[in-house]
């Protein structure tokens, strides 16, 4: 067995009600024989991601935020359809494992999210 060094996660897709409904899982690691492995919550094993007929591929995942430092004193400007801008301060920046920093701002109801591209 090789750890994941990269993140990727498994990809499922199933049909619940009516509606198709996503979810993903991240790869903890590799088998000997190269296939990606996932945690089977319901087992406590790791087992292959493409155990289940749900499993549609695999994806990048995104590295795990690692820290967090304060806003500092910067801020996100959004643009209004109308034309106008209003402009909110970021609480903080989040730390991925990999080096890269990602804003992170408030909505109206208080809940911290990354601000959209």
């Amino acid at each position: 067995m090789i750890p994941a060094q990269h993140p990727y996660r498994a990809d499922y897709q199933q049909e619940v009600g009516g509606r198709t409904v996503y979810s993903s899982k991240p790869v903890i690691a590799w088998d000997d024989e190269g296939q990606a492995l996932v945690v089977d919550e319901r087992s406590g094993r790791l087992v292959p991601a493409n155990n289940g007929r749900t499993f549609t591929g695999l994806s990048k995942g995104e590295y795990p935020v690692v820290g967090a430092i304060p806003g500092g004193g910067w801020s996100v400007r959004f643009k209004s359809p109308d034309g106008t801008f209003t402009e909110d301060p970021l609480v903080a920046w989040t730390v991925r494992s990999d080096g890269t920093l990602t804003p992170v701002d408030t909505d109206s109801e208080g809940e911290c999210q990354p601000p959209p591209p």
